[in-house]
């Protein structure tokens, strides 16, 4: 992998590629000539919007240059602030995701400051198949990349086994 080498702005290469490109969708994989993975930038800036830490003022900055908040044409998810457990797990969940490339979270993941987010996210989807999961809280685990569906088959090594 290259280092990002350019004087461009993060900004500035997400207008370029929309200017290129009004009509594609940017993978979550998509990395810029000079070596910038500007679809993991995306995927970071959905992500702070639907957990309410990315600033009014970034907000604008990205309406403005045409930013795309999903990929299709739903409306981002917010996640309120009241409801502080579900927002700490989805934060930890996205922070996975950043770390793995998926949110295949094992059931025995464990943060380094004890947060069980795989317990939580394995009760999440058990509930989602058994269709006893509200739509608010389905939403934001799709943005994530998570699925109610069958997970592939194999072991998944935890970088905090729980204890």
């Amino acid at each position: 992998m290259r280092a990002h080498r350019s004087a461009a702005s993060p900004l500035q290469l997400y207008a370029d590629f929309r200017r290129r490109h009004p009509a594609i969708l940017m993978p979550v994989d998509y990395v810029t000539e000079c070596g910038f993975r500007l679809g993991r930038w995306q995927d970071r800036q959905r992500v702070a919007r639907m957990l309410g830490t990315l600033p009014p003022q970034r907000i604008t900055q990205l309406d403005a240059i045409g930013f795309v908040w999903t990929e299709d044409s739903a409306p981002l998810p917010a996640v309120p602030p009241a409801d502080g457990k579900r927002r700490r797990m989805l934060t930890e969940i996205a922070a996975y995701r950043e770390e793995h490339g998926d949110a295949l979270v094992p059931a025995n993941y464990v943060t380094a400051d004890g947060e069980q987010v795989g317990q939580w996210l394995y009760r999440a989807v058990k509930k989602w198949r058994a269709n006893a999961l509200p739509d608010d809280e389905r939403r934001p685990l799709a943005v994530l990349g998570v699925s109610p569906g069958p997970r592939p088959r194999g072991p998944r090594l935890s970088a905090h086994p729980m204890r």
